[in-house]
């Protein structure tokens, strides 16, 4: 409902987020089934190979129910990758590297997103004017000491507002309007949102499949290295973490979880990219 109420009351600003957010969904799916089957043949199974699965182009991995589940909430699924255990070389830990293949290529594109993304701020605040709280006249976007740590100053609505560097880069993707586009243009600031979605897409992709229920990737690291049973949930274990997920989903307790691990990820980041700017001398 609440997707629904937004499109209706800003119908443009909701197709541009769908725009903006559908490459990096689509790269980040994509890339989390390919580097499971990539690794899986370098284990001794060619599959994947020879299903044609080892690839970035989407229409080879999309699942229907999978893809509006990411365009709706941001997390989804692709079909997974077969994966055939039986030509693994050493059996469970091939299957353990198999496991941690898509998460990991996922935390690769979240850490090049960042790069594009914390990059992109530094030029930009390199560009804004520091100015002292004394000053007789400022100009229209600059950095201050204002209650102790330095402030990013923008104008919205014939007004002047202020958010903390620190916050400011935590929440880096959401400020596209007030630090990029002033600084690069409209266009620069569209590419920069789209790795900030890219960013947080891989993010939270990574730790939906760290949940330790089949049939998602981190079941099987837990078994791997914990449980050492069949390498694949039985039909009821599969029912049961299909039952936790679809609760998990309905209650908003996924979602709530999700997005308090990546706040904190997020938060960590940003402060880490404060303190680089400030060594650097940008702020």
């Amino acid at each position: 409902m609440g997707l629904i109420s937004q499109l209706l009351s800003d119908p443009r600003a909701t197709l541009v987020f769908f725009l903006l957010a559908l490459p990096g969904r689509l790269l980040a799916i994509s890339a989390h089934e390919a580097a499971h089957g990539w690794v899986a043949e370098k284990c001794g199974d060619p599959t994947a190979r020879q299903l044609g699965r080892i690839t970035l182009n989407p229409l080879r991995h999309l699942d229907i129910t999978g893809l509006l589940m990411m365009l709706l909430v941001g997390i989804g699924w692709a079909k997974p990758v077969p994966v055939n255990p039986r030509n693994f070389r050493h059996y469970r830990r091939d299957d353990l590297l198999v496991s941690i293949a898509g998460i990991t290529m996922n935390l690769i594109l979240f850490v090049l997103s960042a790069l594009i993304v914390y990059g992109t701020c530094a030029a930009a605040l390199a560009r804004v004017d520091t100015v002292s709280a004394a000053a007789w006249s400022v100009p229209e976007y600059f950095k201050s000491l204002y209650g102790g740590e330095m402030c990013y100053f923008f104008p919205e609505d014939g007004k002047t507002y202020y958010v903390a560097v620190r916050d400011l880069l935590a929440y880096a993707p959401y400020y596209a309007d007030e630090l990029i586009v002033p600084a690069f243009g409209r266009t620069a600031g569209y590419l920069f949102q789209m790795a900030g979605y890219s960013m947080i897409t891989n993010m939270m992709l990574a730790i939906f499949n760290l949940i330790p229920l089949p049939p998602l990737d981190g079941y099987h690291v837990l078994n791997d290295l914990v449980l050492r049973r069949p390498l694949f949930a039985d039909r009821k274990g599969m029912m049961v973490g299909s039952g936790i997920m679809v609760a998990l989903f309905a209650t908003g307790l996924l979602d709530k979880g999700l997005t308090a691990v990546s706040d904190f990820v997020f938060s960590g980041v940003g402060q880490a990219a404060a303190r680089v700017m400030s060594m650097l001398g940008i702020l």
